[in-house]
């Protein structure tokens, strides 16, 4: 069946050689560095989000602590993308030539090319294209061990991230618009299994302050108010995911009104729907389409064969553009670099290991940074604890839970960042302190010796501020445990 792609075949390889070589070149992101915290703390749950890509590195951990083998994990998460829109395609009757294309036309993607730079998300693209796959089987061939891995899919979709709902929602309506009662047995396996799964979430969230609730729909939307911009950078994401010329062969193409038509319209008309209603707050990333990516590339399987020989081809194109800016960026030397703003950032980032040796002269203090990122870098590459403080971002707040800031009381500590610290910050909480700051290739990275710390005074600065935005628990929402409360404020 390939021999009839070998063209395709080649600039496939081509672009999957080319997908490695960044893998490996690009250097360790603050965010992935923060999920392997999570990995490195092992729990029910994180403060951000549901827990299943901590737990996935976890366990890819027992072979290898090396980002670039984690990130191999994206690697498989975009072939068996490419499978499942393979396998739907053929499921509701199209040809295999066709949907070997389609799955072709996906791997030939820019989307494909920068799935290694959406940690979070590539475990819930995984999930959720497994358990939709099994799901559709199990409504098609009406088996059971394909209702129960569909369960155990979409359960996992669902500790990956809350977007796991849209999905299941849309294959709800779909299942009983296209099946009826004969969706009743798998509908009913499925729910059951997935239940499983939130009432471990909810059970998490009961005993952590309600973490994952009060981040995802409380403290992250704060501030956001009606923004045009947002909603214009929604559209331009579809045009960008879909591609120009992917538009225009989906405007020349007639479409069947059959079965996979439904179920496409059924998911994809319920989560751009639900994306447009965000976006008139808040800003839509790349990785939030994600989950729908397998069904927005089923809609090409609707296209005249000569269609889809051009869209590989225009899309092989356009990605092999990314993979050139991406490789030449990645292969740019930093000292061509000095004059940018975030130049202290880029050596962090590319010399983390030389940095760790600076920082060794530190050896029998506690060191502590003002950002997740830096705080999760150097905890990996440096092999110590080191953790926020002194931070009122409603991001990254994984240290409130593994530091209990009275501990602290009247010790000194150290303060690592990359740009001068803020005097006032320490005024108030350290009855005397003293900066330096050393230099790595050019970049200027501060220090600052707190001496005795006062937890009162930080308590009054930051852990109130902190308990009222982040950890302030509606009255309807019944609590167990909440750790920062029961240490700070009970």
């Amino acid at each position: 069946m390939i021999k009839g792609y070998q063209k395709e075949a080649i600039w496939l390889f081509g672009i999957f050689v080319f997908k490695i070589a960044i893998l490996v070149l690009l250097p360790l992101t603050g965010d992935e560095a923060y999920f392997i915290k999570w990995a490195n703390h092992l729990d029910f749950g994180y403060y951000d989000h549901p827990p299943m890509v901590g737990w996935v590195i976890y366990l890819m951990s027992f072979f290898s602590d090396s980002h670039i083998f984690f990130r191999l994990f994206s690697v498989a998460t975009t072939f068996v993308t490419a499978y499942v829109i393979y396998k739907i395609a053929l499921l509701y009757q199209i040809q295999k030539d066709k949907a070997l294309l389609v799955s072709f036309i996906f791997l030939a993607s820019p989307i494909d090319v920068l799935l290694v730079l959406m940690t979070n998300d590539v475990s819930l693209l995984f999930f959720s294209a497994l358990g939709t796959l099994m799901f559709l089987y199990s409504l098609q061939k009406e088996k059971l061990s394909y209702a129960i891995f569909a369960g155990l899919f979409l359960g996992s979709a669902f500790l990956s991230k809350y977007f796991a709902v849209f999905l299941m929602f849309s294959l709800l309506i779909f299942s009983f618009y296209i099946y009826g009662r004969r969706a009743i047995k798998s509908v009913s396996i499925v729910a059951f299994i997935v239940s499983l799964f939130i009432a471990q979430n909810l059970y998490f969230n009961y005993n952590s302050c309600w973490n994952n609730i009060l981040f995802n729909f409380f403290a992250r939307t704060e501030n956001n108010g009606y923004n045009i911009g947002t909603v214009l950078g929604y559209f331009g994401l579809i045009l960008y995911i879909f591609t120009p010329w992917g538009l225009y062969f989906l405007y020349k193409t007639t479409f069947s009104k059959n079965t996979l038509l439904k179920l496409l319209v059924s998911i994809l008309s319920v989560g751009f729907f639900i994306f447009l209603t965000v976006s008139l707050k808040n800003k839509i990333g790349l990785h939030w389409f994600l989950i729908f990516v397998p069904y927005i590339f089923l809609l090409f399987a609707f296209m005249d064969e000569s269609y889809l020989k051009k869209l590989f081809r225009y899309n092989a194109i356009f990605s092999a553009v990314h993979i050139l800016i991406l490789i030449t960026i990645l292969n740019i030397p930093t000292s061509l670099l000095r004059e940018h703003k975030k130049y202290s950032d880029i050596i962090m980032y590319t010399q983390p290991e030389a940095l760790c040796e600076k920082l060794e002269e530190f050896d029998n203090e506690r060191i502590f940074t003002l950002g997740y990122s830096t705080a999760s870098l150097l905890s990996h590459y440096c092999k110590r604890e080191i953790n926020v403080i002194f931070n009122n971002s409603k991001y990254g707040r994984m240290d409130d839970k593994l530091l209990d800031i009275r501990t602290l009381q009247s010790k000194d500590i150290t303060i690592f960042n990359k740009n001068a610290i803020n005097e006032k910050q320490l005024q108030s909480v350290c009855s005397s302190f003293e900066q330096s700051s050393f230099e790595l290739s050019g970049a200027t990275f501060y220090t600052a010796t707190c001496k005795n710390f006062n937890y009162n005074e930080y308590k009054k600065e930051y852990l109130e501020y902190q308990n009222e935005h982040f950890y302030n628990i509606p009255q309807w929402l019944p609590i167990g445990k909440c750790y920062f409360k029961e240490r700070y404020f009970n």
